[in-house]
């Protein structure tokens, strides 16, 4: 409930702070919807204790960009995380196993932007990030939420088909300290990894 109201309130900051942007006038503004991938960070059970690992995943994100000046955006993002594995066993009869997984993650950062023509913008900076997750193993409950909170950075660009409707697409890395709580045991870890999204953005 803590990390929730903590992901709420994040999130309620940074709408408010990317409407008071968009209302100042000071530049283009740009939205995106994303489809992106990363890596989830939760734990799996070892008898008393608990132990992280890794996994990708595959997601979908919201993203806002406002020009401060010429050549430097303000950016927000929402987005969510997702994996599925089904097993078959090679026994006849044997029920599937089905392994599932779920994240939600905010960013905030600073993008240092250059337009080339009227047409393209590339842009790279950091950002800093609060990403939450959980997993499933078969008929076993759901586990208990990951939190990780990362510094993280990126380069990408966006090409614009005509004046409101174009096409970004943005690769970056993370680098961040994860927290596990379940039935006492707790894990805690510093992580990192890629991830990537690519998609629609228009122009307002």
């Amino acid at each position: 409930m803590k990390l929730a109201k903590i992901a709420l309130v994040l999130a309620a900051g940074l709408l408010v702070a990317s409407t008071a942007f968009a209302g100042e006038g000071k530049g283009e503004g740009l939205y995106g919807f994303q489809i992106t991938n990363g890596v989830a960070d939760l734990y799996s059970t070892n008898g008393n204790y608990i132990s992280a690992y890794q996994a990708p995943e595959f997601g979908f994100a919201f993203q806002y960009w406002r020009l401060m000046t010429n050549d430097y955006a303000f950016n927000m993002s929402v987005g969510m995380g997702m994996a599925n594995e089904k097993d078959e066993s090679s026994v006849s009869g044997d029920p599937d196993f089905e392994y599932k997984q779920s994240s939600f993650n905010v960013r905030v950062g600073g993008d240092r932007a250059a337009k080339i023509g009227d047409r393209a913008i590339v842009y790279f900076g950091p950002g800093l990030e609060y990403w939450s997750g959980n997993s499933t193993f078969g008929d076993d409950p759901k586990s208990e939420n990951t939190t990780r909170i990362a510094v993280s950075g990126r380069i990408g660009g966006v090409m614009m088909f005509n004046e409101k409707v174009g096409f970004n697409c943005q690769i970056g890395r993370f680098v961040g300290r994860a927290t596990a709580e379940a039935d006492g045991a707790k894990a805690t870890w510093y992580t990192a990894g890629f991830e990537g999204s690519g998609g629609l953005v228009f122009r307002f």
